[in-house]
């Protein structure tokens, strides 16, 4: 019998590259891995059973065509430079987080797949004001009401030895000798292991939650001044904090998000300073999975 087909879409990122790795170690899958640029995907994951097909949300085409054989599409697309939008390239979430689900579930009804995964948000919601939640929350429509096999994942904060916010963080503080933490510092933040993460998406792929929508974070709830502690205590380098006000980094958002290439915009600055809080007590029944507390999942910064 020939091994399940499992496509990937955003296999190239963070989040991607994990459950790759996963589905992999489970043993009996193939993964193929959508993507603009396969060489370039490649080199971040060689791994046996691991193909690479050319595939772009913008040309439906392509993803039918990367979509034949498939049983399984797993959604984990981010943009580049997310969470801040770059609408001059298209880079935004109602094109990529919305669009680009759409165009999959499409794709995937076209191409015979039965089962749809999607990497949502702890956040999601379509009737928010913030278009990150709200496009989430749309393309959650989208997914429940296309008549395919479905399982949602809403992470809160993931991170993991590769991801960019919690190992900047860590940068920063071995570096500077105060921290800026956006806000007030009490938004809630429940962290989780991107590795927890990939073996929830493996156990849909293989059954569970089935039809239904999970919150996803790490064990422990805390505010984002908690988190920090723990990041300084997991690197060993420990500052001063200070909180810069919400206002403020808005109106600098405002400024930096009319840059060609903005490293900041306003709504990015309200999505690092909302709470993100999961309800994991359904996730453990149905997975029943061990989540790891940020303590021992963070101690990979001792090493950085």
């Amino acid at each position: 019998m020939d091994a399940k087909i499992v496509a990937l879409a955003g296999g190239s990122g963070f989040i991607g590259r994990a459950i790759a790795r996963r589905l992999i170690a489970a043993g009996g899958l193939k993964v193929r891995v959508l993507t603009r640029n396969p060489d370039q995907a490649r080199a971040h994951l060689n791994l046996p059973g691991v193909e690479f097909v050319n595939a772009e949300i913008a040309e439906p085409a392509s993803l039918k065509d990367a979509l034949q054989g498939a049983d399984t599409i797993v959604d984990a697309i981010q943009f580049d430079g997310y969470p801040v939008e770059n609408p001059s390239r298209g880079l935004t979430f109602e094109r990529v987080d919305y669009g680009g689900t759409v165009a999959l579930i499409d794709a995937a009804k076209q191409a015979g797949v039965k089962q749809f995964i999607y990497i949502s948000g702890a956040a999601a919601d379509e009737n928010s004001t913030h278009p990150a939640f709200r496009t989430k929350g749309r393309a959650e429509r989208a997914i429940r009401e296309s008549g395919l096999t479905y399982t949602i994942f809403r992470p809160s904060l993931v991170y993991g030895p590769e991801d960019k916010v919690v190992n900047g963080l860590a940068r920063a503080l071995r570096y500077a000798p105060v921290f800026g933490v956006p806000g007030t510092g009490r938004q809630k933040v429940q962290p989780v292991l991107v590795d927890d993460l990939a073996a929830c998406v493996m156990l849909a792929v293989s059954g569970r939650g089935r039809n239904g929508t999970y919150d996803i974070g790490g064990p422990d709830l805390m505010t984002f001044d908690e988190m920090m502690s723990i990041i300084m205590d997991a690197s060993g380098h420990r500052r001063p904090l200070f909180h810069i006000p919400e206002g403020i980094m808005r109106g600098v958002g405002g400024i930096l998000e009319k840059l060609p290439k903005p490293v900041l915009s306003r709504d990015a600055v309200t999505f690092v300073t909302a709470d993100n809080a999961a309800n994991i007590k359904p996730l453990i029944d149905e997975f029943g999975i061990n989540l790891t507390p940020a303590r021992v999942g963070m101690a990979y910064l001792a090493k950085k």
